[in-house]
């Protein structure tokens, strides 16, 4: 029994020892995970303050509006300001060519001539019978004076005089066409005759092409036809690049009952005749003019209903969205309106802002260049 109890008071100071360890070590650790929660909730502390202070940085430029024409772009072809097939008008065969296919000839310059065929003898005879009219005409006119001839005899001597004339003058004009000019400058785009060919009226001799100018013909909507004048000034820009400058000469007052756009045609010049006909071409006609900037592709965003425009910072550092009006593009950016002068521009970042955001703007120089020429 003894040895019972002494087993029983071995445990109980055992446990005592046991719990009085385990409050030490509490004791000990308690100061230190207080003093470390302490500093754990004085360090959150700071790290919200430090990320609150920490403003999103984005990269804006000055917006400088430029004065830039707002354009109606057509697109049609070139096509010779006058085509005109040379055609014979008496019936012969081709004596000589001086004139070859693609040279360039000047008004009256000799094309073609045909054979007279007989017509110089015939033009001496006639001139012949005229002279023989006259003095027929003349005597019956003193014969009628003296009472001598009827009125009716008198009127058959001018009859014959007449006659006599008009076959004269149709025998010169055969003899004027046997030469065939060129009725103005321009360039031979086809010769379809050759040398001793027999020609009668109506056959195409040559054809001439006028390319001191051109016209321009497309075609233009309804809601843009109210907005050109004939008259107007316009550009048009080659698919070669070149730009040739003309104006409008005509726009359809009915629209096509196919495809309910309106016919616009103009004419442009051609210094040096130097441009072909038949070149694709973009009319390009200025119907107002609008302050404008040049802003590259980074700088162009898209608002909640997907309108194009671009993010702004205000005099408080708040992005704001601003709705544009795209004039036209290049391959470094686009010509814009709709945004106030010296705006500030979101050109870096505005991915990455919201509306009404404060952010931290850093200012570029020549970001917004207008090199967009």
């Amino acid at each position: 029994m003894r040895t019972s109890i002494i087993t029983a008071v071995v445990l109980v100071l055992a446990l005592v020892v046991w719990m009085a360890s385990g409050m030490l070590d509490r004791s000990s650790t308690d100061p230190q995970d207080g003093s470390s929660a302490d500093a754990s909730v004085e360090n959150n502390g700071s790290s919200e303050a430090e990320s609150d202070s920490e403003l999103m940085k984005v990269q804006v430029a000055k917006a400088n509006l430029e004065s830039r024409a707002r354009e109606i772009v057509l697109q049609g072809q070139l096509e010779p300001a006058r085509v005109l097939s040379i055609r014979a008008e008496i019936t012969s065969t081709v004596e000589t060519l001086p004139a070859t296919k693609g040279q360039r000839v000047k008004a009256t310059d000799v094309i073609a001539t045909l054979a007279m065929n007989g017509r110089d003898v015939d033009l001496a005879e006639a001139d012949a019978q005229v002279r023989a009219a006259v003095s027929e005409q003349q005597a019956a006119a003193q014969l009628r004076k003296q009472g001598l001839q009827s009125k009716v005899q008198s009127q058959r001597a001018s009859a014959v005089l007449a006659s006599a004339q008009a076959q004269r003058n149709r025998i010169r004009r055969d003899i004027e066409n046997v030469t065939i000019t060129a009725p103005f400058d321009g360039i031979i785009n086809a010769m379809p005759v050759e040398l001793g060919e027999l020609v009668s009226p109506g056959t195409v001799v040559a054809e001439l092409v006028d390319d001191s100018s051109f016209k321009v013909s497309a075609e233009v909507s309804q809601q843009a036809v109210a907005e050109l004048t004939v008259g107007e000034d316009i550009m048009v820009e080659l698919i070669t690049g070149q730009i040739l400058e003309g104006e409008i000469t005509f726009v359809a007052s009915v629209a096509n009952s196919q495809t309910r756009s309106f016919t616009v045609e103009a004419k442009v010049k051609n210094p040096g005749e130097k441009v072909a006909a038949g070149v694709s071409a973009s009319l390009k006609i200025p119907v107002e003019t609008l302050e404008t900037v040049f802003l590259t592709p980074s700088a162009l965003s898209l608002g909640d209903k997907g309108e194009l425009g671009v993010k702004l910072v205000d005099e408080n550092n708040q992005v704001l969205f601003t709705p544009v009006t795209l004039l036209s593009t290049t391959i470094d950016g686009a010509w814009v309106s709709g945004i106030p002068n010296e705006s500030l521009i979101i050109t870096l970042g505005q991915a990455f802002v919201a509306v009404g955001e404060t952010v931290d703007p850093v200012m570029v120089e020549e970001e917004t260049d207008t090199s967009g020429n």
